[in-house]
């Protein structure tokens, strides 16, 4: 079965306060013509990134599905069979990113099976800013005059504008969630107080959301940098009441999905994407935050282990099957190499076999040990 996934246009409002780049970065791509920047759409936003749809044939007798598309137009009757997340001819995009959440399938416009999924595209992005089990971020929008977007002064000469597009939608998408990430540090503090976490953790959680300022920031300037436009996030939609737990197993859990597994995978990446970047500005970025990333995943740990001191038998088994549950989570998606992967690969964007490849050796090499020691203490 083969399918294209869709997500819904440019310019749109998204149904939630999430937010990507296409909408910004509409139009930005194609080799040669008008300057990057003419094509950065001013305040436009789109759909999450992490939202999207997935569309493969509809073969009522079941023979299986050839070729896909997204599309539009109004849903029909009809019965669409649960789709196979494990077919490898299924693109789930973003690239990088994995299907979370699936729903149920709808026949669209008599011909194709439809699913919206929610992706999971934020490992290697820090610690997400979560409503319910949502990744939340701001949009993106064109800035006249700010703070966000440290000077940045990536190498374009060589670069083609289809891969500058490339970057500067890649770079955003990380942009959006480190500034999100600042949320949830402020929020992860809140917490810890209402715990009773040591008073050196609750001052690690309000450095490492100052660290997290000035990863958006300098994400933000390589995105403008690329895209040729400066760009900033716009108000960051909370959504009404911003929610905080005291309940120490909640917690103690959430930290081992957002901190323990999720910060220890990103300061990984980080430094993946180090190791193959030329590129000096990007290098000096990559650097930063691998070494932040490396802190607040130490975090983690300390908080988790402070937890099951205190937390006792109910806080042991929820940190056991969060990360139960955090390493059973589908690997990233392998993308293959095209003929600007060695340029993507110099401005610290790796072919996807690379960073799985890492993904993989971090979990088993790091995390999984971590884990074991941690739970036997």
């Amino acid at each position: 079965m083969q399918g294209g996934a869709s997500s819904e246009g440019g310019g749109g409002a998204s149904s939630d306060e999430s937010s990507g780049t296409r909408g910004v970065l509409g139009g930005l791509g194609g080799d040669g013509g008008d300057d990057a920047a003419s094509s950065v759409e001013a305040g436009g936003s789109y759909d999450s990134p992490d939202t999207t749809r997935v569309c493969v044939a509809w073969e009522p007798q079941g023979d299986g599905g050839h070729g896909g598309s997204g599309g539009s137009g109004g849903a029909h009757g009809g019965a669409c069979p649960p789709l196979d997340l494990s077919d490898p001819n299924i693109p789930f995009e973003p690239a990088g990113c994995w299907p979370d959440t699936l729903g149920d399938g709808f026949l669209l416009d008599g011909q194709w099976c439809c699913y919206e999924f929610t992706a999971n595209c934020s490992a290697g992005a820090g610690r997400p800013f979560l409503v319910g089990e949502r990744a939340r971020t701001a949009r993106a929008q064109r800035r006249a005059e700010g703070g966000w977007g440290a000077a940045a002064r990536p190498d374009l000469a060589e670069l083609k504008q289809a891969t500058r597009a490339a970057l500067a939608e890649a770079w955003l998408r990380d942009a959006l969630l480190e500034h999100a990430s600042v949320a949830s540090f402020s929020r992860f503090a809140l917490e810890m107080m209402a715990v009773g976490a040591p008073a050196e953790m609750l001052a690690a959680a309000h450095e490492a959301a100052r660290d997290e300022v000035r990863h958006a920031a300098l994400c933000f300037g390589l995105a403008s940098a690329y895209a040729g436009a400066a760009l900033e996030p716009a108000p960051f939609a909370f959504g009404g009441l911003v929610e905080v737990t005291s309940d120490l197993a909640e917690l103690a859990a959430r930290a081992v999905r957002e901190g323990c597994i999720g910060e220890t995978l990103a300061a990984v990446q980080a430094s993946e994407q180090l190791a193959h970047a030329t590129d000096a500005a990007v290098r000096s970025v990559l650097a930063t935050i691998a070494d932040d990333e490396a802190r607040h995943a130490e975090l983690a740990w300390r908080f988790v282990a402070w937890a099951l001191q205190t937390g006792g038998d109910a806080v042991r088994r929820a940190v056991a099957a969060a990360f139960e549950a955090g390493l059973d989570a589908p690997p990233l998606t392998a993308t293959a190499a095209d003929a600007a992967a060695s340029a993507l690969a110099a401005h610290g964007r790796p072919d996807g076999a690379v960073l799985v490849g890492s993904r993989r050796r971090a979990i088993a090499d790091v995390v999984t040990p971590a884990m074991r020691a941690l739970l036997s203490a």
